[in-house]
């Protein structure tokens, strides 16, 4: 027991210090804060998309040349743009001002709340003046208007410079646009009262209409993919959970699917506003943290079922109730308070991930579980991406972000492992109908066979209880017969032969009766036996001398045939009996020679020795009598143990039960009774007994159960 929960217990002392490194890397992974509160003045720069051999800005200005832009390329306007905080500039008011400005890295983030405005001098190519531009501007926090030229172009809700002012709205916008001169003059107006970043913290790409629109569509598609697939695993796996409500686990895959849906609708402002009319940047906001936390819940779901055995019951209550409180915050409080919070509920969700997605799933692993594998690679997918991200922020990697995106393989490995446990339970249950249905087929046969079994026992019954009606009757019609006579006064001198004839009946009547009850006793397990060892040598002496004087007075002889009494180590043979049975199953064989050796001779032999067999150390005790009367026809042979067989030659007088009264008695000695004869010539019957082990001779042996 100790050696099978090592593991468990390395991986809890492992597990606190893999949570807080793997914390410490999502903490990296976050983007810096550009503003600490009441300091619009310094700024962290996000890292480029670009090739860093575009042109950069640099003092409000930047140069596009001919070669930048060869083929369509696509221009980031990164760089340092010229900034105003806490003034909200038109471009008259920029021309006329003298308000020296200061200078932001565009992209970055403020991370306070207020309001300024971005200024910037584009110099594009002569080849680009009077044709169709456009500017791609992917998020900008949390409102904004826009100029280009001196002209407003469409921007996004209403800049304010409180928050009763601003009406927030963030989504991707293309707007469209043809260069009057060389220079293009870019003016931005941004307010952040309503999120947790403010200011241009993405890429504003610059380019052809004919460029940018496909890279616009594709960006699009990718999440109109992941919208749809997602949304299709989990309306599958749900549609699995209705079919068999047992399988919970394609319950929670289901649900975790739509979640990552949901919330990838949620978070393109512009897909969510065209499919389900949402205006209210509030409430997408506050759907897309709802959907998040629903898909954590899921997924903690998800991993208890998977993993039961693995998963702590505390640790299960704990974050439940952690999930709980963070969808109550923010449910009842405004997007401006709970996404300050953001950091802090980072750190949560990643901890109770870490647990149930490292933690539960090494110790599958280690455990063995169906499908850990698989769940193991899937987080070696989540931590290279974070990995990935976290050398992006840091400006050590020029790569696009992973982490959204290696969610997909998650979540694609789980639905199969689920899909995995399904096939297998689907090919057990079908093991498990094949081998019902050769039960099933067995069964049928044993049935049939049992149904024929006792179709025969009824046959037997029935021919039994015809035997016993006419041997009953036979005597029963002679004695009716003798009394009427009697009555009548024909009886004559013949008196003393009737009432002679009369008693033979009756006799004869008993004797079928007694026989009757004693095999019905014994087949019924009713009559107790008194087994104990019995040296047999002594005792079958004793009963050779009585059966011999018994026959003498009878007019016949009996005589000793082989007579071998030694076991097979030569010690004396010692037999587990019941004296008085055996006894009895002996002088029914003795009255059975004695009725067929009468007028063909007057010798019985009575035959005892010890014969080997394999699975009895000491051999087998044979007790056999021989009579030397007309035999018994092959044919007849397999049926005389059989009750009220009467069909030999001089046996007319007889019940055909003594026979079986003897094989009864000898099988519930675990012996066997046997026959062998040949016409004219006799027959010998047999009983055979198993002898005692010397250890089993000496103990005192226990009465076995009776038979049922």
């Amino acid at each position: 027991m100790h050696e099978r929960w090592m593991p468990g217990r390395w991986m809890g002392k492992l597990a606190p210090l893999l949570i807080l490194l793997m914390l410490a890397a999502a903490a990296a992974s976050l983007p810096q804060r550009a503003f600490a509160a009441g300091d619009a003045g310094s700024q962290q720069p996000q890292p480029k998309t670009q090739s860093q051999s575009q042109p950069h800005a640099a003092d409000g200005a930047l140069q596009i040349d001919e070669a930048a832009e060869a083929g369509g390329q696509k221009i980031a306007l990164d760089g340092e743009w010229e900034f105003y905080w806490n003034k909200l500039l038109e471009p008259q008011d920029l021309q006329s001002s003298r308000v020296q400005p200061s200078y932001r890295t565009v992209p970055s983030s403020w991370d306070t709340h207020g309001y300024g405005t971005y200024r910037l001098q584009l110099r594009v190519p002569a080849s680009d003046v009077g044709q169709g531009k456009a500017l791609f501007i992917r998020s900008v926090g949390s409102a904004y208007r826009l100029w280009i030229d001196g002209a407003e172009m469409e921007g996004l809700g209403k800049v304010g410079t409180a928050l009763g002012e601003e009406r927030p709205q963030a989504h991707i916008n293309m707007v469209f646009f043809q260069p009057r001169d060389r220079t293009v003059e870019i003016v931005m107006q941004v307010s952040n009262y309503s999120f947790r970043e403010g200011g241009i913290n993405r890429d504003i790409v610059y380019g052809d209409t004919a460029a940018l629109i496909p890279f616009v569509l594709k960006e699009l598609l990718i999440d109109i993919c992941v919208i749809g697939g997602f949304l299709m695993i989990g309306v599958y796996h749900l549609i699995l959970f209705a079919m068999r409500r047992r399988d919970q686990a394609t319950l929670w895959v289901g649900l975790l699917a739509l979640a990552v849906s949901l919330r990838t609708l949620f978070i393109n402002g512009y897909v969510s506003t065209q499919l389900l009319g949402i205006e209210s940047w509030e409430l997408l906001v506050k759907l897309e943290y709802m959907s998040e936390i629903g898909g954590l819940v899921a997924c903690i779901f998800l991993m208890k079922r998977l993993y039961p055995q693995e998963t702590g019951r505390w640790m299960l209550r704990i974050s439940l109730t952690v999930t709980l409180a963070l969808a109550l915050f923010v449910a009842l409080t405004p997007a401006r308070v709970y996404t300050e919070t953001m950091l802090l509920q980072t750190v949560v969700k990643a901890a109770v991930l870490l647990y149930f997605l490292f933690y539960v799933g090494v110790r599958a692993y280690l455990r063995k579980r169906e499908g850990a594998l698989i769940h193991l690679v899937a987080l070696g997918v989540i931590v290279a991406a974070s990995m990935n991200d976290m050398l992006y922020y840091l400006r050590l990697a020029d790569t696009p972000e992973l982490l959204g995106y290696s969610v997909i393989p998650f979540i694609m490995a789980q639905a199969i492992i689920v899909s995995y446990r399904y096939t297998q339970l689907s090919t057990r249950n079908n093991a498990l109908l094949a081998e019902m249905n050769r039960l099933n087929a067995e069964l049928e046969h044993k049935v049939a066979l049992r149904t024929r079994s006792l179709r025969e026992a009824n046959d037997t019954r029935t021919k039994m209880l015809l035997n016993i009606a006419h041997d009953l009757g036979t005597p029963l019609v002679g004695i009716q017969t003798y009394l009427q006579l009697m009555l009548r006064g024909k009886a004559g001198t013949n008196r003393e032969v009737l009432m002679q004839q009369l008693l033979d009946h009756t006799g004869y009547m008993k004797r079928l009766v007694d026989d009757l009850f004693e095999l019905s006793k014994l087949e019924s397990g009713g009559q107790a036996f008194q087994f104990e060892p019995v040296v047999m040598g002594p005792w079958l002496e004793a009963a050779y001398r009585k059966l011999e004087s018994d026959l003498r007075h009878a007019g016949m002889t009996l005589r000793r045939g082989k007579w071998h009494m030694a076991a097979e180590n030569g010690e004396d043979a010692v037999a587990a009996i019941d004296p008085g049975r055996i006894a009895q199953a002996l002088q029914n064989y003795i009255d059975n020679a004695v009725k067929f050796s009468r007028g063909f001779g007057e010798a019985i032999e009575l035959e005892a020795y010890v014969r080997p067999d394999p699975t009895h150390s000491r051999g087998i005790l044979v007790i056999a009598v021989r009579d030397y009367g007309t035999g018994i026809p092959e044919e007849m042979r397999p049926h005389v143990f059989r009750r009220f067989f009467t069909q030999r030659e001089n046996n007319e007088g007889g019940s055909g039960l003594g026979l079986a009264i003897v094989k009864e008695i000898v099988e519930r000695h675990g012996g066997a009774v046997g026959v062998e004869s040949k016409r004219g010539a006799g027959s010998t019957f047999s009983i055979a007994l198993p002898l005692l082990a010397g250890t089993e001779a000496e103990r005192s042996l226990q009465v076995p159960e009776s038979k049922p």
